[in-house]
């Protein structure tokens, strides 16, 4: 077996490093192979998520807004959740060329189910795969025109010392108006470790390539800190810089975990 086979947490350490200078437009992409108790239930939200991009040298920008994207996850078993997310508010604004074009409303339902197919808890390894699709709720002109689907597997191993070396692949597809699909797929991974009980940090970063070629991949780097108020109830803030020509310029984030 190949020497990096068989240390699949440095090699992951590696992919991050290749990452970072190239790095994917999403905020906090990167999924836990974990699921929750059974019969317990998360709520995460990005509070807020603002996008803001650069103005080129004929002053077009774009920006867009989220409020209340949320993702409710229940466990089904102690290896499966039932997951339903959608964003509950989306603006969106485009000036070009001196006009101005504003949009609003629901962005896409999303329905997954996360397994945990491994878990070694002695060596601090986890993968998972989360199948999913993706519904238009055809509002405001935000949300996708097209229903969606695809998959994701997300792993993660303990580095030692507090640290969490985490990864994900994503492997998304929609359907196009000519009865094709448009495929994109993501590869994103971050670094976290605690720095108080309360309070932790991470390094994310991740690439997303469509199917349409290189020129219109879009990358990220960002970083961001949590703070956990109780021990089911947390806050994270992330700041991401967009890296190519179809990434927002920054990507600011603010989410709560909620699980009871």
């Amino acid at each position: 077996m190949p020497r990096f086979a068989r240390n699949p947490a440095r090699l992951l350490t590696s992919c991050l490093l290749f990452l970072l200078p190239l790095a994917a437009g999403l905020a906090q992409v990167t999924e836990t192979p974990h699921t929750i108790a059974p019969g317990r239930i998360r709520f995460e939200m990005d509070g807020i998520r603002v996008s803001l991009d650069r103005a080129d040298a004929a002053g077009n920008m774009y920006s867009a807004t989220a409020v209340a994207s949320t993702i409710v996850s229940t466990g089904l078993t102690d290896t499966v959740d039932l997951q339903a997310g959608i964003d509950l508010f989306v603006r969106q604004k485009v000036e070009f060329r001196g006009l101005s074009d504003r949009d609003s409303g629901l962005g896409d339902l999303l329905f997954r189910v996360k397994w945990t197919f491994w878990k070694d808890e002695r060596r601090g390894i986890a993968w998972a795969v989360i199948p999913y699709v993706r519904i238009p709720s055809r509002t405001g002109g935000i949300a996708q025109a097209q229903k969606g689907w695809g998959f994701i597997v997300p792993a993660e191993f303990d580095m030692g010392g507090g640290a969490i070396l985490g990864a994900m692949f994503q492997s998304d597809h929609t359907r196009d108006p000519n009865g094709g699909y448009d495929a994109a797929w993501t590869l994103s991974a971050y670094v976290s470790r605690p720095l108080t009980k309360r309070i932790g940090v991470y390094a994310e970063s991740g690439v997303t390539l469509p199917s349409s070629g290189f020129s219109d991949a879009a990358g990220s780097i960002g970083a961001g800190v949590t703070y956990h108020l109780f021990e089911h109830l947390w806050f994270d803030y992330q700041l991401d810089r967009g890296l190519g020509d179809q990434a927002s310029a920054w990507t600011h984030t603010f989410r709560v975990n909620w699980e009871w």
